[in-house]
C-alpha cells in the first residue's frame, strides 16, 4: 500500500487536532463564564442603589411611626448596612452590598430622628466591577439621596475644627 492509500483509510482525529479543538472549546467556555460573572455583578450593583433607597425610606417610616430614633450602622469589614431600633439596637433590616461594591472607610453609624431627619453627609463606595467611585449623598435631612459615579476619586475633605 502506498502512503496515499493509507491516508484515505484513516478515520478520526489526530492527537494534535483533538488538542486544538479542546483548547478552542475550553477558551470559549472560560470567556463566556467570565462575561456571565461580570454581567451578574453589574446587575447586582445596579439593583443595590434602589434597594438602599428602599432601606432608607423604611428606616424613616419606622422612625416616624414609632416616634423613635432608628440607628444605621455599617460593618467595616463587609459594608453590610443594618437598621436598628431603640436602645437595644435590635436589627430590623439589613442590606449587603454586591461582591464588586466596597464601602470605603468613613462614617459607620448615624441615626434617623423620630421626625424622619438625618444629618447630611456623603458615603463613598468603590466598584471593582466598573472601576468607578460611587458617591452617595444624603441631603435635606435625609429626605433626598443622590448617587453619582466618577472614574476618579474625589479629594478627601477635612472636617472643620
Amino acid at each position: 500500500m502506498s502512503g496515499r492509500t493509507m491516508a484515505r483509510d484513516r478515520h478520526g482525529f489526530t492527537l494534535y487536532e483533538t488538542l486544538v479543538v479542546l483548547l478552542i472549546v475550553a477558551s470559549l467556555t472560560v470567556l463566556v463564564g467570565f462575561q456571565a460573572v461580570a454581567q451578574r455583578r453589574a446587575a447586582a450593583e445596579q439593583a443595590f442603589w434602589p434597594a438602599w433607597q428602599q432601606l432608607w425610606t423604611a428606616g424613616r417610616q419606622v422612625a416616624i411611626a414609632r416616634d423613635e430614633t432608628v440607628g444605621i450602622f455599617i460593618d467595616r469589614g463587609t459594608g453590610e448596612v443594618k437598621l436598628t431600633l431603640g436602645q437595644s439596637r435590635r436589627v430590623f433590616r439589613r442590606l449587603k452590598p454586591p461582591p464588586g461594591l466596597h464601602w470605603v472607610d468613613g462614617r459607620t453609624g448615624w441615626g434617623i430622628t423620630p421626625q424622619g431627619h438625618a444629618d447630611a453627609f456623603t458615603m463613598e463606595w468603590y466598584s471593582t466591577t466598573h472601576h468607578v467611585w460611587w458617591y452617595q449623598t444624603f441631603q435635606l435631612g435625609g429626605a433626598l439621596i443622590y448617587v453619582e459615579a466618577t472614574k476618579t476619586r474625589r479629594p478627601q475633605r477635612v472636617a472643620a475644627s
